[in-house]
């Protein structure tokens, strides 16, 4: 019997991924001025960072999500978790260390003051979503210095935890 449609409407992360890259790519600029205005913004939003040859490079991605059914079958709670992977270059690792901790406190402001509507977009309360989503960075983990010739790279992540009640 082929396919006909769900008793459940959930989209999971596909209606965050989108959302999140589009605030990110709008607002990050503004957190990195307001940090050190000599930080760049990202040249490379849409490359993974481990191929990306343009820097420094922002990536969001998603991980992993944790789906729990409601006893009556009324309602998923899902746990959605998202990679915003940075990279940066440099000739001065002292330098580079600082950097990618300012670029890491950029984008964490930036996620903390999204509003739900950004996050899951302008009818997100009509679209089979039950309560307002909650969300939050739960780590900013840090990559291995590496070295190529006179250059260095660095490559942090930040891990971002949606949780939502979904029909």
């Amino acid at each position: 019997m082929p396919y006909t449609t769900s008793q459940f409407g959930a989209q999971f992360g596909l209606r965050i991924i989108d959302n999140l890259q589009a605030y990110l790519e709008a607002s990050t600029a503004t957190a990195l001025t307001a940090i050190d205005a000599t930080l760049e913004n990202f040249a490379d939003y849409r490359t993974p960072t481990p191929i990306v040859l343009n820097f420094p490079a922002l990536f969001v991605s998603s991980s992993n999500t944790t789906i729990e059914q409601s006893d009556d079958d009324s309602h998923l709670i899902s746990e959605i978790e998202l990679y915003i992977d940075v990279a940066l270059d440099g000739v001065d690792t002292y330098a580079l260390q600082r950097s990618m901790l300012k670029y890491l406190l950029a984008i964490d402001r930036v996620i903390r003051s999204m509003s739900s509507t950004d996050l899951l977009g302008a009818n997100w309360n009509t679209g089979g979503i039950v309560t307002e989503p909650i969300w939050e960075v739960t780590a900013h983990q840090f990559g291995v210095l590496r070295q190529a010739d006179t250059i260095y790279r660095l490559d942090a992540r930040i891990v971002l935890v949606v949780q939502l009640l979904e029909r």
